[in-house]
C-alpha cells in the first residue's frame, strides 16, 4: 500500500532483511541493515543521523515529501539488540526492554513531527493480538501494531491515523480499516475520512495513500 506513494517524492527506510515488495517500483530505499554494515555504526546512530538530515533539509533528502518506515516491529527488535550489545549481554533483560521502549517512543514522536516541515510519515508494522481493557472495564483481545504491549496506547495516541490493511473477499480489492473497531486497534483524527461519495459512513478507505492524504488536506474542517 505504501508503494502507492509517488516515486521521486518518497523515501522508504527499510528495517527488514529484504525489499522484494518494492522491486521495480522505482522508489528510493535506504536499507538500515546495509547502512550499519557499510558504516560500522549502530542502529541508534544511523536512525538519529538520518532523521537529523531529513529534518534540517540536507540536500540529499530535498526530494522527500513522504517517509515510510518499514517496519517498526523490526526496528524495535534492532534497538533491543543494540542495547544488549552495548551492555555486553547475551540476551535482553528488563533494562534493555525499558530502554527500547523509551527510545522507540521518542523516535515515533520525532518522526511523526516531520509533518511540521511538510513531510508525510507512514509507520508500517507487523500485527499481534493484545488484551485491551476498555473504559467500561471490559477486556477485549484486539489486533494491534506489534510494538510491545506497554507501548501500544502511547504510540497509537501519537499518530493521527491507525489503520489495518485488509482485502475484500469478493472483489479482492485492498482497503485500510480506519474507523474505530472492537476487533482492531484503529482510529483517525480527521473528519474527512471514512465517508463515502454521498457522505455515508464507511469503515475505511481504499489502500491508496495519496488519495487518503488528499482527502485529509482537502476536507473543509469549518463544517
Amino acid at each position: 500500500a505504501a508503494a502507492t506513494l509517488p516515486v521521486g517524492e518518497t523515501l522508504f527506510i527499510s528495517c527488514e532483511a529484504g525489499v522484494a515488495p518494492l522491486y521495480g517500483t522505482g522508489h528510493v530505499v535506504m536499507n538500515v541493515l546495509e547502512a550499519m554494515m557499510n558504516t560500522g555504526k549502530d542502529v541508534l546512530t544511523v536512525m538519529n543521523e538520518l532523521y537529523k538530515d531529513i529534518r534540517t533539509g540536507n540536500p540529499n533528502y530535498k526530494f522527500v515529501k513522504n517517509v515510510v518506515i518499514d517496519n517498526v516491529s523490526e526496528l524495535s527488535d534492532q534497538i533491543t539488540a543494540c542495547y544488549v550489545k552495548m551492555h555486553n549481554k547475551g540476551t535482553p533483560e528488563l533494562r534493555e526492554y525499558g530502554e527500547t521502549s523509551w527510545t522507540f517512543r521518542e523516535w515515533v514522536h520525532n518522526w511523526r513531527d516531520l509533518v511540521e516541515v511538510g513531510i508525510n510519515v507512514v509507520f508500517n508494522s507487523w500485527e499481534a493480538d493484545y488484551p485491551i481493557t476498555e473504559v467500561e472495564g471490559i477486556m477485549l483481545t484486539k489486533t494491534c501494531p506489534k510494538v510491545g504491549k506497554a507501548n501500544i496506547p502511547s504510540l497509537c495516541g501519537l499518530v493521527d491515523i491507525v489503520g489495518h490493511l485488509e482485502v475484500d473477499e469478493k472483489s479482492q480489492r485492498r482497503w485500510i480499516r480506519i474507523a474505530p473497531s472492537r476487533q482492531y486497534m484503529t482510529k483517525t483524527q480527521f473528519k474527512g475520512l471514512c465517508t463515502g461519495p454521498n457522505g455515508e459512513a464507511t469503515p475505511g478507505e481504499p489502500a491508496n495513500l495519496p488519495d487518503i492524504i488528499r482527502k485529509v488536506k482537502e476536507y473543509d474542517y469549518s463544517k
